[in-house]
């Protein structure tokens, strides 16, 4: 076969073609007598270039056929797509005969020259008409600049594979390659230069605590990204985010499932490559897991009627209230100060209601009979009933409220306690949390701090929180915060540290790539 091309081309090259008849005479040859050796020789020098069965291609459409041939009978793509504009509908024909395509198998439409959203619309319906198959290659070899441009873009976009028939022997003078010089040439993925720029970008959704985005970046990047190194290693920062997006949102049992899922991956790739980024972050995320591992238990709680028990058990409120803590931090670095408001508020109430409950009061009904009172509330009076135990409780409880509204009060005591309510009742019971000798001052700012909290938009107001009332109330929750931790004997600072959002970047390794 090599002889007959050789001998076929030779005299193709030969023929005169000062006239157009000769020209005519020319081309006719090349179709009729060099073509199929130039097929076969180019089916035999690119086979070990096809790497999988093709579903669908689409191909461009200019005014040489060939190109178009050699490569529909290489891959043989189940389904074809031809590009074309007025001037070249008639060189499909051609391709459709000598491939003797069936009209089952192929489609075409028409775009108009120098309009590239023609292109793109073409390949999407084309695409979606396929159900999206994985294997399509997109064929730029002919058409115009801007047709194979456009079809470059689409096919980046939808992360198809490009392909062109090119040569590295062109006969300029016969305004084609040299027979048998044709191969089938790949686009690489664009992912391989641009990668890293999107990963940054990706990296900075994240740090701006925009999970949804970075997700949806990282999601993409971890299939696209050609070196297989790389895509673990995005595996790792998607499976992070997809983390701290369900906990963000309150979504225990996923972040959980998340969280479990990454350690897995980590600890499974560590003994090879330990220096993988994020290998380093394995201690702080146990830790986070740990929190997790309390947080994923409410849910199942509360269903069970067992608030109380959940608000009694350190462990479980404690993951609670950090998460909320550290939540109402972000919305803070996003100035986002009446949601941060909101969750301060939201803490300042599990403050109260954790303080309670060891006391068995449930701010939702409060059985005042069955209160557990300490011992220091009735000093020197023994035997007492719990009729007893109460009036002498609702007696400390008017006192407090006689001191700080200043007037008379109604001694009727709620079955269902508001935040400041529940304050009053603490300094009452004499709870640390209150005790002191300024006890009514200290009610007093949680009461002003009430009113910040219901001027707030999310609350009864119609005005956003400004930055300056913000902070003087998330200061005071967070001082009331520090002082619940010590008095619950919780390592504030270490709690916090650890439930702290962790970023990928300042992993001590960065991201490796295949080989180095």
């Amino acid at each position: 076969m090599e002889n007959v091309l050789t001998e076929r081309t030779q005299e193709w090259m030969n023929l005169e073609r000062a006239t157009l008849k000769q020209r005519m005479i020319a081309d006719e040859f090349y179709e009729k007598k060099l073509m199929r050796p130039i097929v076969s020789e180019f089916l035999m020098n690119n086979k070990e270039a096809v790497r999988e069965e093709v579903e669908g291609m689409i191909l461009t459409v200019g005014t040489s056929y060939e190109p178009l041939v050699l490569s529909i009978q290489l891959f043989k793509p189940k389904r074809i797509l031809f590009l074309y504009t007025p001037n070249t509908e008639r060189f499909i024909d051609k391709v459709i005969k000598f491939c003797r395509l069936k009209n089952s198998t192929y489609d075409k439409r028409m775009v108009r020259e120098g309009e590239p959203l023609d292109v793109y619309r073409e390949i999407k319906t084309a695409y979606l008409a396929w159900n999206r198959p994985e294997k399509i290659y997109i064929d730029l070899t002919g058409g115009t600049k801007a047709m194979s441009s456009a079809a470059a873009m689409a096919g980046a976009l939808i992360d198809v594979q490009l392909v062109y028939v090119g040569t590295n022997d062109y006969l300029i003078d016969f305004r084609k390659p040299k027979p048998g010089s044709e191969r089938i040439q790949y686009i690489g993925n664009p992912y391989e230069v641009f990668g890293d720029l999107e990963i940054e970008k990706a990296i900075t959704l994240l740090k701006r605590y925009n999970y949804a985005g970075a997700r949806e970046r990282l999601e993409l990047l971890k299939e696209r990204v050609p070196d297989p190194v790389i895509r673990q290693q995005l595996n790792f920062i998607y499976l992070l985010t997809c983390v701290y997006e369900h906990w963000d949102a309150l979504e225990f049992q996923q972040a959980h499932a998340c969280m479990e899922r990454l350690l897995a991956e980590l600890y499974r790739d560590s003994k090879l490559h330990q220096q993988f980024i994020m290998m380093d972050y394995i201690p702080g995320l146990m830790k986070q897991k740990k929190i997790l591992d309390q947080l994923v238990k409410i849910p199942a709680a509360i269903k069970g009627y067992t608030r109380m028990e959940t608000l009694k058990d350190k462990e479980k409120i404690a993951a609670l209230m950090f998460t909320l803590y550290s939540n109402a931090l972000i919305r803070e670095e996003q100035e986002k100060y009446d949601f941060s408001t909101l969750l301060l508020y939201r803490l300042l109430e599990m403050i109260e209601q954790r303080r309670l409950a060891l006391y068995n009061v449930d701010v939702s009904r409060v059985e005042y009979l069955h209160i557990k009172y300490p011992e220091r509330l009735f000093e020197g009076k023994n035997a007492l009933t719990d009729k007893e135990k109460f009036e002498i409780y609702r007696g400390k409880i008017m006192e407090i409220k006689k001191m700080l509204f200043r007037r008379s009060v109604n001694d009727f005591l709620p079955e269902q306690i508001s935040l400041l309510e529940g304050f009053i009742q603490l300094a009452a019971l004499g709870d640390k949390i209150v005790a002191g000798t300024k006890v009514i001052d200290k009610i007093k700012r949680i009461r002003a701090m009430t009113f910040l909290r219901n001027n707030s938009i999310y609350a009864h107001g119609f005005t956003p929180v400004s930055r300056v009332d913000f902070l003087k109330f998330k200061n005071f929750v967070t001082g009331l915060f520090q002082e619940f931790c010590k008095i619950e004997r919780i390592n504030y600072k270490e709690y916090l540290d650890d439930i702290a959002w962790i970023d990928p970047s300042e992993s001590k390794y960065s991201l490796i790539r295949k080989g180095a």
